[in-house]
């Protein structure tokens, strides 16, 4: 009989091994787990890299005294007029297109035709940001018009290519923290 109790004990033993080692987690009379008893970390987005992209910029210069015909009207009996430069490689539109566009140093375009009344200036980028359909562009330093018709063509050419380099329908340009036509109105 001895024998019997002892074959038992090792059975009784072995199932209890065995069931054991089938029960969940933390045990056998341990509860259910939900998934909101260990919160797991979490991470904030990581913002997104700005996309580097090779594509023409298009810049604004001004047709003089062809009274709209070429372009925008502009005041003066003059045309706003759009200029596609070369293929570019930028991760920012805006920055590049304002930073081209203040870049020339001659008030004619080549053999084009075009003006531009920006040369002579001290202007330079800043910062620029889109909210809803409006660019804001920052700059910094003074223009220098060279008449009182160039007033209207250095607002115009700098508004039309921010909007034109972000698809924005309105634009703003702010120079050291002043709306662009105020400062022209000084001039």
């Amino acid at each position: 009989m001895w024998d019997a109790r002892r074959i038992m004990a090792t059975v009784a033993a072995a199932a209890t091994l065995l069931l054991a080692g089938c029960a969940p987690p933390g045990g056998p009379s341990a509860p259910p787990t939900t998934g909101s008893a260990t919160p797991s970390p979490t991470t904030s987005p990581t913002p997104s890299a700005p996309e580097t992209r090779t594509l023409p910029l298009t810049l604004y210069y001004v047709a003089l005294g062809d009274d709209g015909a070429s372009g925008e009207p502009l005041g003066c009996g003059d045309s706003l007029v759009p200029f596609t430069t070369e293929p570019v490689t930028t991760d920012d539109v805006l920055r590049s297109s304002m930073e081209r566009l203040l870049a020339d140093s001659d008030r004619n375009l080549g053999g084009s035709g075009l003006y531009s009344a920006l040369p002579g200036g001290t202007l330079s980028y800043v910062d620029g940001s889109v909210d809803g359909g409006t660019v804001t562009v920052e700059l910094t330093g003074r223009p220098a018009p060279a008449g009182v018709c160039d007033n209207p063509r250095i607002e115009a050419q700098l508004e039309r290519t921010a909007m034109a380099a972000t698809d924005a329908s309105d634009g703003l340009v702010l120079v050291d923290g002043v709306p662009i036509a105020d400062v022209l109105s000084l001039k």
